[in-house]
């Protein structure tokens, strides 16, 4: 028996060295080795909140989900809030695939894959209203006013996207560096008076 293993070892190995080779040339294209894709990612907010707590696991920070606040007859939706001593922040999560070109001017972004271009409307002009929805919130509940800053996260694996280094656009992959960079300023910031603040106004 194990004359008869031994004997048949190199086949093993043959299949092995094809296998490699088929992968080197082929990869992806190659059926059996074809990841699935999805043009929506299916966890996007789990992956959106494992790098929002990635970010603050070593931080005295706070996270609060998916939210939806009424104030002063308005309904305002968010994918998470970051409280820090910096201030809040503000999250539009985008879980489509594909290679978005961000900037902050334009009316649309475009994303493409697969040689098709889709058009999205941009998400940080939405979110040009935050400013002054947690001013005056903030302002309401007498806590002090603190700085708003609002990011857009693509949280698809298959997504890319381009844009100027200084926009707050990133992969979540990339998130905690981004946050690092904008957020760890120390502006005496309320953190528990801002999430008991927003608690009030939750739908």
């Amino acid at each position: 028996m194990l004359h008869f293993i031994a004997d048949k070892a190199y086949v093993f190995w043959i299949l092995v060295l094809l296998f490699g080779y088929l992968y080197y040339m082929g990869g992806d294209d190659i059926i059996f080795f074809r990841k699935k894709k999805h043009e929506i990612d299916p966890k996007a907010s789990e992956n959106l909140a494992d790098a929002l707590n990635g970010f603050i696991r070593t931080r005295d920070f706070k996270v609060m989900g998916p939210t939806t606040i009424e104030f002063e007859g308005k309904e305002y939706s968010f994918d998470s809030l970051l409280f820090t001593y910096s201030g809040i922040v503000a999250f539009s999560l985008q879980p489509q695939i594909g290679e978005t070109y961000a900037d902050l001017a334009s009316d649309e972004w475009s994303t493409l894959w697969q040689g098709n271009r889709t058009k999205m409307a941009n998400p940080l002009k939405a979110m040009e209203v935050n400013e002054k929805l947690f001013k005056d919130l903030f302002r309401a509940e007498s806590v002090k006013y603190i700085k708003v800053q609002n990011f857009v996260v693509f949280t698809n694996k298959d997504a890319n996207v381009v844009a100027p280094r200084t926009l707050p656009v990133c992969h979540a992959n990339d998130l905690a560096q981004k946050l690092s960079d904008k957020c760890l300023a120390d502006n005496g910031a309320n953190i528990q008076g801002m999430m008991d603040a927003i608690e009030k106004y939750k739908k």
